[in-house]
């Protein structure tokens, strides 16, 4: 391809993603909102996969999706459902859809709503289940009391939660992160100063949108329990954010970002919705417990690294000292983190400014003519997740080459 109609072409790609508006509008069940979602769908992260070859989260998240949905009685009969044919088995991604660990996603459970104000485009994610952590929709970890849990959620907390936002108009997610940012997180694995604010806003709404005391007792307590609840609205938001910026003709910005457990894929924004596809990359990090070892940890398993390409997480490294100490480096290492992300993106995201660099922005939009002339690799940062399910510990890991390779090739 001609290298001038790659620049234009992603100059106009790149515009679109610094510009993109997402704000979260509300929560709903995935068969209400999310387009071609039928009730025999589950999406999980990543490219796609088939039944036989998934591991640990993926593989008993789906047949937990089919318990909790009431199509199969038991994990046999799920199974021989999915063997069947009978189950459409689909990449979350391809449905607008994306979420930490296993994202998947069932037509009965509830996922937050970012809608990008420019394009109109809508994205989706699970929320984190409160009091059951990353539950089914992250850990692909399913009991009767998780599938209670997302009951409630869907039931009695998605109501709730989307009468306040109506109430206020939704909440700019950019505005928020980017406060967010100037206060130490970085938006992936570290969300402290955030989910504060965003309780905040939360509450301060919820005060004037007619619940009783009862319906906003019950909603602020379910959001008290939610450690790190915006990290799903990250993914959501990076989602609508990407695929506004997605179809540029020519362009190699890069507008997805996950793996399976078995592969990692990403997407150009010139090359639609096609992935492409190497071996998932494994965890550096620090595991919970000594028990625990990297060979007990899955490859990249999640939607999550595309809060990468949509420019935080690890590209935001610099903006965020103390989770950088919390894995054995320092102020210092995180700088020059963001600073080495800046060599292979094409610009700066003007929302999201790093007060240690001196105002400097944060660095987006992944060019893969960059990843591959340098050599250098996006850095994700994330849970470690157990082969069996489960988080185990926290990391990092660098995208294949290959996926680059093969997309430019």
């Amino acid at each position: 391809m001609n290298s001038a109609r790659e620049t234009a072409a992603n100059a106009e790609a790149f515009r679109r993603l610094v510009e993109s508006r997402p704000v979260l509008t509300g929560m709903a069940r995935a068969g209400e909102v999310i387009p071609g979602m039928k009730p025999n769908t589950v999406l999980h992260s990543g490219p796609e996969i088939e039944f036989s070859a998934m591991r640990g989260a993926h593989r008993q998240g789906i047949v937990g999706a089919l318990l909790f949905e009431g199509i199969a009685r038991d994990e046999t009969e799920a199974v021989g459902m999915i063997e069947a044919g009978e189950i459409e088995i689909r990449a979350a991604n391809d449905f607008n859809s994306g979420a930490p660990g296993s994202g998947i996603t069932s037509s009965s459970m509830a996922v937050l709503v970012v809608e990008e104000k420019t394009s109109g485009i809508r994205a989706f994610a699970p929320p984190i289940e409160g009091v059951q952590g990353g539950g089914l929709g992250g850990w692909g970890v399913c009991n009767p009391a998780i599938r209670e849990n997302l009951r409630s959620i869907a039931g009695v907390i998605a109501p709730l939660f989307s009468r306040v936002l109506a109430s206020c108009g939704g909440i700019d997610v950019k505005a928020l992160f980017a406060e967010g940012v100037t206060m130490g997180d970085e938006e992936h694995t570290r969300q402290v100063a955030t989910d504060a604010l965003f309780f905040a806003k939360m509450a301060a709404a919820s005060a004037s949108a007619g619940l009783t005391a009862e319906e906003r007792c019950t909603l602020l307590d379910y959001l008290g329990s939610c450690r790190r609840f915006v990290h799903h609205i990250g993914c959501a938001t990076a989602v609508a954010a990407l695929k506004s910026a997605a179809h540029v003709e020519h362009s190699t910005m890069v507008t997805a970002m996950g793996g399976n457990g078995v592969e990692f894929g990403i997407k150009l924004s010139g090359r639609g919705e096609q992935w492409f596809t190497a071996p998932s990359p494994t965890f550096t990090g620090r595991y919970f417990s000594p028990e625990y070892s990297d060979r007990d940890s899955s490859p990249w398993l999640g939607d999550r690294s595309n809060v990468e390409a949509f420019g935080l997480g690890g590209m935001a490294a610099g903006a965020a000292p103390i989770l950088i100490r919390s894995r054995g480096g320092d102020v210092a290492t995180g700088i020059a983190q963001t600073a080495e992300m800046a060599k292979i993106c094409l610009g700066e995201n003007p929302q999201f400014t790093i007060p240690m660099l001196d105002g400097r922005r944060v660095p987006c939009g992944i060019d893969a003519r960059k990843v591959l002339e340098t050599g250098i690799l996006p850095m994700m940062h994330g849970g470690i997740l157990s082969r069996e399910g489960g988080q185990i510990g926290v990391g990092y890991a660098r995208t294949p080459l290959e996926c680059f390779r093969r997309a430019l090739n």
